[in-house]
């Protein structure tokens, strides 16, 4: 029979053994990890190429062929930069060619034979008025036309007469008084039709066709487009009233826009100006300065400055919101890239990425100058001959500040 004694201190034994066991495996790894976190030092992490690049300075990134492709790699153009100032504006009638075409006398609208959105001529009868008092006017200047016609006749006779002493001298100064007389009230009622309104050639008219006409016509000052037609017939009209049409010349238009006065210097009457709307964008206006305000808004500290719009195809609007671009210098040539080429930094500086190997691209920091048509002047940065990624510059930007982070 075993002895209880001896069993249990071989078990206790065997307990012992196991607990040694397992307080080497925790404590052995434990050390090997301390000696190497504070006497060999922690394992650096991982760095990629780009991250080196960065910390050496080279700002460089590495793309596959396949995204070359899509930067459009080509060499710093070489273009002419015009010095200009933009102003913001709208359309506007010429208001120097803008008649509201009035009746010149009192009576009713007998005919409108234009429409609003018409062309008409020099001349075109606009609309007729109905007048009672013409016929009068017209009945006096016929009566005044008899009147001289035979006083005139009769002072004629009488200056031969004179001439063989036949008749008294009294009568011959009667006669000449009756005929200047006759002469006054012709010319005071040929006035007075023209009063009306009536041209010479109406006027004669009615004293050489004796008729009489209660229906004048009102014509267009110049050739033009009917803008508005307030009027319709039987409307009551007089002098001072409301126009039943008005007519604007559209051939030319007016662009008026409100500059900062500090830019007034740039300005000048007759400087020529080219004007774009939003509708055309790619028509181009041309035009010259005409008007410069003589008071600066005392509020936006903003000056008026008007430009006169040759528009021969009658694509402009009044009221439409346009952009004058005028020339205030000698054209400049310069180096320039697209402007999808610059990217803006988070810094706010400006970069454009230049190819140093086929498929690595350096970014290099750049001052630039005007923007006109897409295309961006380099003042500093680059140099004539380089090649850069004339698209997407700002997901290379975007690409290599992903990368290192």
């Amino acid at each position: 029979m075993k002895n209880p004694a001896n069993h249990l201190s071989a078990q206790h034994g065997r307990i012992s053994k196991g607990v040694v066991f397992l307080l080497l495996l925790i404590v052995v790894p434990a050390c090997f990890w301390g000696y190497e976190q504070f006497v060999v030092g922690p394992k650096p992490a991982p760095v990629s190429p780009v991250a080196v690049a960065h910390r050496a300075g080279l700002n460089k990134v590495k793309l596959a062929p396949e995204q070359v492709n899509e930067l459009d790699v080509g060499p710093v153009e070489s273009r002419t930069f015009a010095l200009t100032r933009d102003a913001i504006g709208y359309i506007d009638f010429n208001q120097e060619r803008t008649t509201q075409v009035f009746s010149p006398y009192q009576g009713r609208i007998g005919q409108i034979p234009v429409h609003a959105g018409e062309d008409v001529a020099q001349g075109q009868v606009l609309f007729t008025v109905l007048i009672p008092d013409l016929p009068q006017a017209a009945a006096s200047l016929i009566a005044a036309a008899g009147s001289l016609n035979v006083t005139s006749e009769t002072l004629r006779r009488a200056q031969k007469l004179i001439e063989t002493q036949s008749i008294p001298l009294k009568e011959l100064q009667q006669n000449i008084a009756d005929q200047q007389a006759a002469d006054a009230n012709y010319r005071a009622a040929r006035k007075s039709l023209s009063l009306f309104g009536l041209s010479d050639q109406d006027i004669e008219a009615i004293e050489s066709n004796r008729k009489i006409d209660t229906e004048m016509s009102v014509r267009s000052p110049y050739a033009g487009r009917v803008t508005v037609r307030a009027a319709a017939a039987g409307l009551l009209v007089q002098p001072g009233g409301a126009a039943p049409v008005t007519v604007s010349d559209i051939s030319r238009l007016w662009m008026i826009a409100s500059i900062p006065e500090a830019e007034l210097a740039s300005f000048h009457v007759n400087q020529a100006v080219r004007v774009t709307v939003a509708a055309y964008p790619d028509q181009v206006f041309t035009g010259a300065v005409n008007y410069i305000g003589d008071a600066v808004d005392p509020i936006t500290h903003r000056i008026t400055v008007r430009a006169d719009i040759a528009d021969p195809r009658h694509l402009l609007k009044p009221q439409m919101f346009a952009k004058f671009t005028a020339s205030i210098g000698v054209p400049m040539r310069s180096i320039a890239v697209p402007q999808e080429a610059v990217a803006r930094e988070s810094d706010g500086s400006l970069s454009v990425w230049v190819t140093v190997e086929d498929t690595v691209f350096e970014r290099r920091t750049v001052t630039t100058g005007i923007v006109q048509d897409n295309r961006v002047q380099i003042l500093t940065g680059l140099s004539a001959g380089e090649k850069v990624a004339r698209h997407r510059g700002l997901f290379l930007s975007n690409l290599y500040t992903i990368t290192i982070e």
